[in-house]
């Protein structure tokens, strides 16, 4: 009996170095993407204020690498992973001879769709010279609409997320406090 137990608990001591070799390959993939995936979710929700604030500094007449030092001053608190980016592009426009290639390492960087959408209209009026703030609010006004579709598209879902729970839980009170009177009045009237 002791022998067969024995056995049994043998086992386990090959299975928990595979179990964690497992773990050791898994966990720290699995915790760069979840950490990434987070990254890119508060630099997608900078971006409305970054445009806006750089369509002002463009405005202004900031030059490029004077408006993203700007922009990345004024954002550091509220949303630092943005302005990170944007002061590492300012710091790079300074050092590397093309404005395009620190462009372009922005992009590589935050492989965020709409990050490439204005590292590619910044490139655009550099190359062909065209007003910033002009295209920066063309830009703007762009992710704006895609803003509200996403919305629009969240909230016609909601109706169909919602039938469930109406049907679990608040139509059975319903009941109850439509069939209660009744039920008391029956059980008044049977004494």
């Amino acid at each position: 009996f002791y022998a067969g137990g024995h056995s049994k608990w043998h086992v386990f001591t090959y299975i928990w170095p595979v179990v964690g070799a497992y773990a050791g390959l898994k966990l720290p993939g699995w915790f760069v993407a979840r950490t990434r995936r987070q990254r890119y979710i508060k630099l997608q929700r900078s971006l409305s204020d970054v445009l806006d604030l750089m369509t002002i500094c463009a405005e202004a007449g900031l030059s490029l690498a004077a408006m993203l030092d700007r922009v990345s001053r004024e954002l550091a608190i509220s949303y630092p992973e943005m302005a990170e980016e944007l002061g590492m592009t300012s710091i790079e426009i300074g050092f590397l001879p093309d404005r395009n290639q620190a462009l372009t390492n922005l992009a590589k960087r935050c492989t965020l769709q709409e990050v490439r959408g204005i590292v590619s209209v910044l490139m655009q009026t550099e190359k062909y010279g065209t007003p910033v703030a002009q295209a920066l609010r063309v830009l703007s006004a762009e992710f704006r609409e895609q803003r509200m579709l996403a919305a629009e598209n969240k909230a016609a879902r909601l109706g169909p997320l919602m039938t469930i729970p109406m049907i679990c839980f608040i139509l059975p009170t319903m009941f109850v406090i439509v069939i209660a009177p009744a039920a008391i009045r029956l059980m008044g009237s049977m004494h």
